[in-house]
C-alpha cells in the first residue's frame, strides 16, 4: 500500500488509544454510580431495620435480623457480585473490540500483508500476537499490564463457562492469579469473590496500558510517515 494513502487521521490509529481511556472513565463513572447505588440500598434498610429494633426487646432482636437475612444479602453481596461480574465481562469485551479494531487499522500501514484473521487463536491473545510480530511494536514495557490482561482473561473464562466457580486444581492459572489479587477472594472449587475494589483497579490499570500502548502506536506512525 502506498504511504499516501494512508490518513492516520481519518482511519483512527491517532486517536484510537486516547478514546479508548476516554470510554474507560465512562466505565469508571458508571462503576462507582453503580456501587453507590448498592451501598444507599443497604444503608437504608438498615435504618429501617435498626427504627424497629427499638421497638423490641432485646431478647426479640435476633428473630427480626433473621426475618430480614435475605434482604441483607440481596444487598451486601448478590447484587453487588452481580453487578462486579457482569461489568468485568462488559469491559473485557470493551478491550478485545479495542485491540481488533486496532490490529484491523494497523494493517493499513504495516509492512506485512498477514491480517489479524490469518492468524491462529482468538481474543486477546491473538490481538497481541498482531502487535508483537505483524505491527513489531514493542510490548515488554507493558509487560505488568499485559499479565494482568491475561489473568482478568483467566477470571472472565470462569464466570462465562464454569458460573465463577473456581477450578479444583489449585495451581490452575486462575487460583493463581486470584490468590496474588488482594481483591479477589476464593478457594479452588468455591465460587469467585470479586471485592468492591477490583473493578477500579482493573480500570486504572486497562488505562495504564492504552497509555503506553499509545506510545507504540504514535511511534508506529512517527516510523511510517519518515519512510514516505
Amino acid at each position: 500500500m502506498e504511504h499516501e494513502s494512508v490518513d492516520f487521521f481519518g482511519n483512527g490509529l491517532c486517536t484510537h488509544c486516547h478514546l479508548a481511556r476516554r470510554e474507560l472513565e465512562e466505565f469508571r463513572f458508571f462503576n462507582e454510580a453503580s456501587e453507590s447505588a448498592w451501598g444507599d440500598r443497604d444503608k437504608q434498610l438498615q435504618e429501617h431495620l435498626n427504627s424497629i429494633l427499638t421497638k423490641y426487646p432485646k431478647s426479640s432482636h435476633d428473630e427480626i435480623v433473621e426475618s430480614y437475612g435475605w434482604d441483607l444479602h440481596v444487598n451486601q453481596v448478590k447484587y453487588p457480585s452481580i453487578h462486579r461480574q457482569s461489568i468485568i465481562l462488559t469491559i473485557f469485551s470493551f478491550l478485545e473490540h479495542e485491540l481488533n479494531s486496532l490490529c484491523n487499522i494497523l494493517s493499513e500501514s504495516v509492512k506485512n500483508s498477514v491480517l489479524l484473521r490469518d492468524l491462529n487463536g482468538q481474543g486477546v491473545e491473538r490481538a497481541l500476537l498482531f502487535l508483537r510480530k505483524i505491527a513489531a511494536f514493542e510490548l515488554s514495557a507493558m509487560s505488568s499490564e499485559v499479565a494482568y490482561i491475561r489473568g482478568v482473561n483467566s477470571v472472565r473464562n470462569q464466570i462465562v463457562h464454569n458460573g465463577s466457580t473456581l477450578p479444583q486444581n489449585g495451581e490452575h492459572k486462575v487460583n493463581l492469579f486470584v490468590g496474588s489479587q488482594l481483591h479477589l477472594a476464593g478457594e479452588p472449587g468455591r465460587s469467585l469473590l470479586v471485592r468492591e475494589e477490583f473493578v477500579p483497579e482493573m480500570i486504572v490499570t486497562l488505562m495504564g496500558f492504552f497509555e503506553k500502548l499509545d506510545e507504540q502506536v504514535q511511534t508506529h506512525i512517527q516510523a511510517y510517515s519518515s519512510d514516505a
